[in-house]
């Protein structure tokens, strides 16, 4: 299974919206909508996954242009941040 990141949603779509765009690339196991963001998780077999990034590379819905890429794991990301332990420098 693959997830992919759509992103640039308008604020009226919505989860039907985004399965009749993306159910002719083949069966979603979920959607995930994040409407406050504009953004949705879409997961889908790797081939769908793929076959769906292609097809929908630059196309709208609802006036707006698909952001539609590969999510990215959060392990994959890199660290940083947080607090230092440890008495540091006086």
């Amino acid at each position: 299974m693959a997830t992919l990141f759509v992103g640039n949603l308008a604020a009226d779509v919505n989860e039907n919206d985004l399965r009749a765009v993306f159910e002719p690339y083949g069966t979603l196991t979920s959607v995930r909508h994040i409407t406050r963001r504009g953004l949705a998780y879409v997961e889908l077999d790797d081939e769908a996954a793929n076959a769906a990034i292609e097809g929908l590379r630059g196309e709208q819905l609802k006036g707006r242009t698909l952001d539609v890429a590969m999510d990215r794991p959060a392990g994959g990301r890199p660290g940083g941040g947080g607090r230092r332990r440890g008495r540091g420098r006086r």
